[in-house]
């Protein structure tokens, strides 16, 4: 059975995302309507309206899904999946630093999963705890660090 595990969103996270797209939306627009359209103001505004459609896409679309066999990881454009058989432990995180290079979350309250050897990705599911025994549920040797 599949179950899909929206992310958390902290307030300034959201906050951010959305001021930031939607400046850069509007800024785009007021670029293409109100400025001579030569090629580099098309180039200008094609790359703004870009980056703001890109915020609004990884506060929309930030999500996690476990199957029998797999955690697949979804953030706009990031996505990628880790098998469940290879993840050695879990750690709750609790703070805005992350020592993490992968982070597809939208929180700074979330759970630093180990995989293989030397892997590690930061997410924030809404539910950690629901996570996290789902997928005790499936691997019940994966190791949690408090």
């Amino acid at each position: 059975m599949t179950k899909i595990f929206p992310s958390s969103i902290h307030y300034l996270s959201g906050i951010l995302l959305t001021v930031l797209g939607a400046f850069l939306l509007l800024t785009s627009l007021y670029v293409l309507f109100f400025e001579d359209l030569i090629v580099e103001t098309i180039l200008v505004s094609s790359l703004l309206l870009s980056v703001g459609l890109l915020c609004f896409w990884i506060l929309s679309d930030t999500h996690y899904k476990i199957d029998k066999t797999y955690v697949y990881y979804v953030s706009g454009p990031i996505r990628g999946k880790i098998e469940i058989a290879s993840i050695r432990k879990i750690e709750n995180q609790k703070g805005w630093y992350t020592k993490s290079l992968l982070k597809p979350s939208l929180d700074y309250n979330g759970i630093y999963i180990y995989y293989n050897k030397f892997d590690d990705i930061y997410i924030s599911p809404k539910n950690r705890v629901e996570f996290v025994n789902y997928l005790l549920t499936i691997n019940p040797n994966i190791m949690i660090i408090e």
